[in-house]
């Protein structure tokens, strides 16, 4: 019996399956890609032996005091001094591409003594032979780079011999990649840039890493560059391919309320249908009880028809969805455990659903057998049933621009506000080299003489030791120079005015215990070998997510200051506008000799260099957030509308006997569909940018981003968006209104003499 209901009844049994399907799907993709790629991550970080603590320095290094630390502390398991040879991107190329326009900090680097290993796809340690380079696995694609291509660091030539895998780097965010090569070619390559020492630390299980970081930082040892934690590193590993996870994850939570809403009228429509059946079988004496088993057996088939259907489709789904995690991280490991979790997630999905159902099938209670018969009566409240019409439009509209307007953001120019960075066309970086301190002031006196600049700053960026209240010191990366010029975005305050104002970006700020108005007092290391504490009040409190969200500003330029600079970033802006991309190949040919670490860089470049992964993500999440809404709201109209016409079945039945035509009744259920789908959208629009901003701004958060607003692409939210969902509802109308093509006039007077 059931199985030939489900035969009688194939498109609304097929609709109902197919909801089921989706949103089985896509929870289960979300777990599924996201249960992989932390598997992915932590198996290749165990693999490769990535440090707790990674100290990088540039200038010289003395090698007996790092090894005297090591041995007085007893939570270090191991200790090892790696080289990295950085390189001028404007002296690479690979095959026929040029790395010019590259914006990572490109270097060589040989394979590690104790950890810190590179690895190859499948995992294992590589070792190569002279003459040979393995390249990051993220540029092979970027690049189009094969195996047996040849890489050419100015006239010296390497053969690519394969891929690598950087448990460290293996992230655009990351700011430096590495390549890896025999140890007599990095001696024979020396001369051709400048050394880096990576200062590596494995702690033993259990070990405070910010308590190892402060005594390091105590004993005076090297750290003259970035200070980076086993944690930063798995979260900058984690979050281009998580945020994309996480905006399928959203969908995934609406297309379940759309599907559990969506069913809820497929059900009534097949009672008011079935209406005269439930009366008869209630007539012969079938309980109600044992009536509402037969149509939850129904529906339970097609739950274990579409459980497995998405299932499947989100195993299929997430290979290429997954492709590029899958070549960074490897795959995952506990493949046993993942998919016992995607399944238990697809479940979880269809036995919400289910419960949805077995609870709108007590209604089948409320009529009576004489009722059911005659065709009295009803199974629920004589809703307006275009209402819903118009929510599941706005929810549409909703999943589309949520993910769009994402990734517009994150493409857009002022997107550097929330990097710590002000709103400049050009920065140029000066790291890596033995003196940049003079080489950033002969960049600036240079930029000073030329008049097609209309403003610059120099920010200077070191590692300073401060003490809080409660008496307990941390180190700061703290950036010095004049903030008034590009200011970053700042959730709290302002920024410093003098040299007793500092700012903090936020995650500084919480992991800190200080708010605005809050002292802290900075050591400065003098030029005479003393030590002046300054009190600086805590001025502002910014958003960044560079250097893992954790900053600080102010400006304290005073020349007795001996702290060494890390590097420094020169912020401009031209008079026209039109002149940046000649402006910035000008300056490059300009800086491109290997000894003076200069790198110059359309901020637009920037972005794109830094969060390009981050933004292709997010737009493989916004394709398919997008497909299945149009697909949602298609089936949705379809149904919704099939149902309002059965209900009205009578009326239309009457019109035709008044002498309408079924093209004059379609015209009516057309023009109505119109008239709510455009509120529907309005409704959308204003969901997907205010709510909608509200949600991204807890995905971003995760990053440091904070005080977030959306950088909407208005074409994209007022026309092609709206224009997707009216296409898709305007097409299930037309084609759910053939069935006023089968209604006849003479149905009306059976109805009367019923009544």
């Amino acid at each position: 019996m059931i199985i030939n209901d489900i035969k009688a009844n194939k498109l609304v049994s097929a609709a109902t399956c197919i909801f089921m399907a989706v949103t089985a799907m896509l929870l289960g993709l979300s777990i599924l890609l996201y249960a992989s790629l932390a598997d992915s991550i932590d198996s290749l970080m165990t693999e490769a032996k990535t440090p707790d603590f990674l100290q990088m320095h540039t200038g010289e290094l003395d090698e007996d005091d790092v090894n005297s630390f090591s041995q007085q502390r007893e939570d270090i398991e191991a200790m090892q001094i790696c080289t990295f040879l950085n390189l001028q991107n404007s002296q690479i190329s690979i095959g026929n591409e040029s790395f010019e326009n590259n914006m990572q900090d490109n270097g060589l680097s040989c394979q590690s003594s104790l950890f810190d290993y590179l690895v190859d796809a499948d995992n294992k340690v590589i070792y190569p032979s002279e003459g040979e380079v393995y390249v990051p696995v993220c540029y092979r694609k970027e690049y189009g780079i094969k195996s047996g291509d040849v890489m050419r660091i100015g006239k010296e030539e390497l053969i690519v011999a394969g891929f690598l895998r950087d448990s460290q780097m293996n992230s655009m965010m990351a700011s430096s990649k590495r390549f890896l090569i025999s140890e007599p070619d990095y001696e024979r390559l020396r001369q051709l840039g400048s050394e880096e020492y990576l200062i590596e630390f494995r702690l033993k299980d259990g070990s405070d890493i910010n308590a190892f970081a402060t005594a390091y930082k105590d004993a005076g040892l090297p750290d003259n560059g970035p200070t980076i934690t086993y944690p930063l590193i798995r979260m900058m590993n984690a979050l281009s391919d998580g945020m994309m996870i996480l905006v399928i994850l959203l969908v995934s939570v609406v297309v379940l309320l759309i599907s559990m809403l969506c069913i809820r009228y497929i059900i009534l429509t097949q009672l008011e249908k079935d209406k005269t059946g439930i009366g008869m079988l209630k007539a012969v004496g079938i309980s109600r009880r044992d009536i509402r088993k037969l149509y939850m057996s129904k529906y339970l088939i097609l739950s274990v028809v579409g459980c497995m259907t998405g299932v499947i489709a989100a195993i299929i789904t997430a290979k290429p969805v997954g492709a590029q995690m899958r070549e960074l991280y490897g795959n995952a490991g506990n493949t046993g455990l993942i998919y016992a979790l995607m399944i238990l997630g697809a479940l979880a999905a269809e036995g919400m659903i289910l419960l949805s159902v077995s609870r709108l099938l007590h209604r089948t209670d409320r009529i009576s057998a004489a009722d059911a018969l005659y065709g009295r009566g009803s199974f629920g409240k004589k809703k307006n049933l275009w209402l819903p019409a118009m929510i599941i439009t706005a929810t549409a509209m909703f999943m589309i621009l949520v993910p769009q307007n994402m990734k517009s953001t994150i493409e857009a120019p002022e997107f550097v506000t929330y990097m710590g960075i002000g709103e400049s066309h050009i920065r140029i970086d000066v790291r890596q080299t033995g003196n940049v301190r003079k080489i950033a002031g002969e960049v600036t006196e240079d930029i000073g003489h030329d008049n097609r600049v209309r403003d610059y700053v120099l920010m200077e960026t070191g590692s300073y030791r401060t003490i809080l209240q409660n008496g307990s010191s941390y180190d700061l990366m703290i950036e010095n120079g004049d903030h008034s010029r590009f200011p970053v975005r700042y959730t709290e305050g302002r920024y410093p005015e003098n040299d007793r104002e500092i700012a903090l970006s936020v995650l500084n700020a919480e992991e800190m215990g200080v708010k605005l108005g809050d002292e802290i007092i900075v050591c400065k290391e003098m030029k005479d070998g003393t030590a002046e504490e300054i009190s600086c009040s805590v001025c502002g409190i910014y958003s960044d997510i560079t250097n893992g969200g954790k900053t600080a500003k102010a400006c304290m330029k005073d020349p007795d200051d001996a702290t060494p600079v890390m590097w420094s970033i020169i912020y401009l802006s031209l008079a026209d506008e039109d002149l940046t991309r000649e402006w910035t190949n000008e300056y490059q040919d300009r800086y491109s000799s290997f000894e003076s670490g200069v790198k110059v860089t359309l901020i637009a470049d920037y972005l794109k260099g830094t969060y390009g992964q981050t933004i292709r993500n997010i737009s493989k999440a916004a394709a398919v957030s997008s497909v299945m809404a149009c697909f949602v709201l298609f089936i949705v109209m379809l149904l919704l509308i099939r149902l309002v016409v059965w209900r009205e079945r009578n009326d239309s039945s009457l019109k035709k006997a008044l002498g309408f035509t079924s093209s004059d009744i379609r015209m009516e259920y057309l023009k109505k569909t119109v008239t709510y789908i455009l509120p529907g959208i309005v409704l959308g629009v204003f969901a997907g940018i205010v709510p909608g901003q509200s949600l991204a701004a807890l995905l971003l958060r995760s990053m440091g981003a904070y005080s977030f607003r959306f950088i909407i692409d208005p074409l994209t939210v007022f026309a092609a968006a709206p224009a997707m969902i009216a296409v898709s509802a305007v097409l299930a109308a037309i084609l759910s209104l053939t069935e006023v093509k089968r209604i006849h006039a003479w149905e009306c007077l059976r109805a009367g003499a019923l009544k």
